[in-house]
């Protein structure tokens, strides 16, 4: 057993149950698909290594086997200005518009609520790219197979909304959905990607659940994603990981994942105990030389300014784990925190153009909580 998951099982018995260029700051105040390519890595569910070629539907989206390559990516899609709210995003056809969200897994009206802000907001930009989810998709047990009624409440069902329900969404695993913590099975989240649709045994009911793998790596145009699995710590996933993002030649580069490097959160107090089991180095050797290490975990949004990593000064740190409930911290404010909302569950929304990237939190009413604009020189 691995340290890591050793330091996990003395958590679990105390109270880890529920995780539960020039930058300019925008005020409260509204504002404003491509195709995707995508390689996958670690071990695959049915037996290969890699989900192997598939593509389904929407945007021109295609997986590749473990180890490939990103393939190059569609664009296109309608742009669009003006989100929630008024002010002008960055529109056109070249963007790329991705909603961000995590520990969604409840299937109660708080997830619903995001999700049809979700709706909303992808309706005002002219269409949104992609769905990213950071973990815990399911609590809080996770899904055990295939064919888990949590498939339908938890997931399709939520997100069958007109703006939603063509679009892609990439997950990564949290710490209810498989480990020491849950008795969830990962590979049954990799497997239902690989179903086909229908409506019969042995099918899903869209093509909007993706999980290639355990880890992998996704392209949108400029925009290269990294999904990681935080609860690994093997020099597998590292190395791998590491060598994807250090190959890519995106304009943007984004890692996401479930467990947080930074927090003021109340997973503060364990995430030095899961960092010194090994955390902190996988999340360090793979977000350095990125633009953003996107989490959930806890259960707020949180934007932590680039500089909190000195070894990596270029990456920013954002908290999307909001998606169905709140909690209370009781921890300390990150000394380069710009954000931070316990109150209310929100989404977290993206707009790449160039090299420029609109970053927003909006609440589960369709408030614009906070926006930022990096501008990469």
């Amino acid at each position: 057993m691995r340290l890591g998951h050793t330091v996990l099982g003395l958590l679990a018995t105390l109270v880890l149950g529920g995780c539960g260029g020039a930058d300019e700051e925008a005020a409260p105040k509204g504002s404003g698909g491509s195709g995707a390519s995508s390689s996958s890595g670690g071990s695959s569910a049915g037996g290969g290594s890699g989900a192997g070629a598939t593509s389904s539907g929407g945007s021109g989206a295609s997986t590749g086997g473990s180890g490939g390559a990103a393939g190059a990516a569609g664009s296109g899609g309608a742009g669009g200005s003006g989100g929630a709210g008024g002010s002008g995003g960055a529109g056109g056809g070249d963007s790329i518009k991705l909603i961000a969200i995590g520990d969604t897994g409840e299937g109660n009206q708080a997830q619903k609520d995001v999700a049809q802000q979700m709706a909303t907001k992808c309706a005002a930009v002219g269409g949104c790219t992609a769905v990213l989810m950071l973990g815990d998709n399911f609590y809080d047990h996770g899904v055990q197979s295939t064919s888990d009624a949590q498939w339908n409440t938890k997931f399709e069902s939520i997100y069958d909304l007109p703006n939603l329900n063509s679009l892609k969404f990439y997950a990564t695993l949290g710490n209810h959905d498989y480990g020491v913590t849950s008795t969830g099975k990962k590979e049954a989240q990799i497997q239902y990607t690989q179903l086909p649709v229908g409506t019969g045994p042995g099918t899903r009911p869209s093509d909007m659940w993706m999980m290639p793998d355990a880890y992998y790596d996704v392209k949108f145009g400029d925009v290269h994603v990294f999904a990681i699995d935080t609860q690994d710590y093997s020099s597998t996933q590292k190395n791998d990981m590491k060598a994807r993002v250090q190959a890519s030649s995106a304009t943007w580069k984004i890692v996401m994942g479930h467990h947080p490097r930074y927090t003021s959160g109340n997973h503060y107090w364990d995430n030095a105990l899961l960092g010194a089991a090994g955390m902190y180095s996988l999340l360090e050797t793979i977000y350095c030389g990125t633009d953003l290490l996107l989490t959930g975990h806890d259960h707020n949004v949180e934007f932590i300014d680039k500089g909190a990593h000195s070894a990596c000064p270029s990456t920013h740190f954002a908290i999307s784990g909001a998606g169905a409930k709140t909690r209370t911290s009781t921890g300390l404010k990150h000394g380069k925190q710009l954000y931070y909302n316990e109150k209310v569950e929100a989404l977290a929304y993206l707009e790449f153009k160039g090299k420029t990237l609109l970053f927003e939190f909006i609440d589960k009413h369709g408030t614009l909580l906070w926006s930022k604009t990096i501008t990469k020189p």
